[in-house]
């Protein structure tokens, strides 16, 4: 009986004991578990990105499944963690919407916007014996084809010196024959050149034979003061400047070195000799002066680089006595009136005039005012 007891109170003792380990070994469990769950506390496999993580790095890097991380759930061999930090920085940004490099010290200057014009009278022949058969004057017809040329243009009257002081006054003034100062004139009203010295324009009127700058001497050998407009006029005659800005023509080199050359001047006439002008010589003779003359011009950055127009006209036309000084031609060339051809408007001097003062921003003298008499402007310089 007693040895009975007694192999109870072992049983119980044992059962106990267990019980009473098997609640330390679940005590410690517990305690593991929550240990692993308190924050720091994670294993590496807990750093995978939950499926909205992966979902916003997908996004960002896209399908390339070299740069995805491992989905949630998915055993992975390396590190995730290294993934979730790059995405962002290694976004490659598309060329196409990068910041463009400064390219503009590559690009071509662009041309000058201060006009440049040019004006060269030739003499007598009018439109008929020149652009109207082209036979003798080939150059000047490749021109007309070329740019743009008025088929509707006209002299003031005859003989020459009314047609050359309209050009640059926008009247007459009175003068009726081929005198010159000081038989007509010099007259004290405003003039071209007055105007663009006023204006602090660069400006040249070349003649060809002339015997020395602002010469008074009248009409020498080859050249006429009847073909120059400007000594026709105080403003130019008598002023401080004449002898800088009415001078002989240099030739061709000594023009396009003058043109490209410190000071250049934005407005320049030119006058060709009697040889030159068709006046004494003939239509081929003035036609290969004006192509020896004005092909090196029209080659030359004064032109090519820059807004710039050259008019070739003749004063007034001998075959013809009406309307006016007859039928003349009328040539410009400007990057504006390239393939432009034929122009039918109708105008005169004045109108050349005219069109001369509003590419420089001058006021319209005389006839100039009146766009009755033509305007050529839209022809002018570069596009407008």
């Amino acid at each position: 009986m007693r040895f009975a007891k007694r192999r109870i109170a072992r049983a119980w003792h044992s059962d106990h004991v267990f019980k009473s380990a098997a609640t330390v070994m679940l005590v410690i469990v517990i305690a593991f578990v929550v240990n692993s769950n308190a924050p720091g506390s994670r294993s590496p496999s807990s750093r995978t990105p939950s499926s909205s993580q992966a979902v916003a790095i997908n996004s960002t890097l896209g399908d390339d499944p070299a740069l995805t991380p491992p989905r949630q759930g998915r055993p992975s061999s390396t590190p995730t963690a290294p993934a979730a930090v790059i995405a962002p920085t290694h976004k490659a940004t598309p060329a196409s919407t990068s910041t463009p490099q400064p390219a503009a010290v590559h690009r071509a200057a662009a041309p000058s916007t201060t006009p440049h014009v040019m004006v060269i009278v030739e003499e007598n022949k009018g439109y008929q014996a020149s652009l109207g058969t082209c036979s003798a004057d080939p150059y000047y017809c490749s021109l007309a084809a070329t740019y743009a040329t008025d088929t509707s243009w006209f002299g003031i009257s005859h003989p020459s010196a009314p047609n050359y002081v309209s050009i640059v006054s926008g009247a007459t003034q009175g003068v009726s024959s081929d005198c010159t100062p000081p038989s007509c004139g010099p007259f004290n009203v405003p003039s071209l050149g007055g105007q663009l010295t006023a204006a602090g324009i660069p400006w040249r009127a070349y003649m060809e034979s002339m015997p020395a700058p602002c010469s008074s001497s009248g009409s020498t050998g080859l050249y006429a003061e009847k073909h120059n407009p400007f000594l026709y006029f105080n403003d130019v005659r008598a002023a401080s400047n004449c002898a800088t800005v009415d001078v002989p023509y240099p030739g061709a080199a000594g023009l396009v070195s003058a043109l490209t050359g410190p000071g250049a001047p934005d407005f320049v006439w030119i006058t060709p000799n009697l040889a030159n002008d068709m006046h004494t010589g003939s239509v081929s003779a003035g036609d290969a002066w004006l192509k020896a003359n004005l092909a090196p011009v029209l080659a030359s950055s004064w032109f090519a680089g820059a807004n710039a127009t050259v008019i070739v006209t003749m004063d007034e036309n001998d075959a013809q006595s009406t309307p006016g000084g007859g039928q003349v031609p009328m040539v410009v060339i400007s990057s504006s009136s390239h393939g432009v051809g034929v122009v039918t408007s109708h105008g005169n001097h004045f109108g050349t005039l005219r069109s001369i003062e509003e590419e420089f921003g001058l006021g319209l003298l005389g006839g100039a005012a009146s766009s009755a008499n033509g305007d050529l402007n839209s022809l002018f310089g570069g596009p407008k």
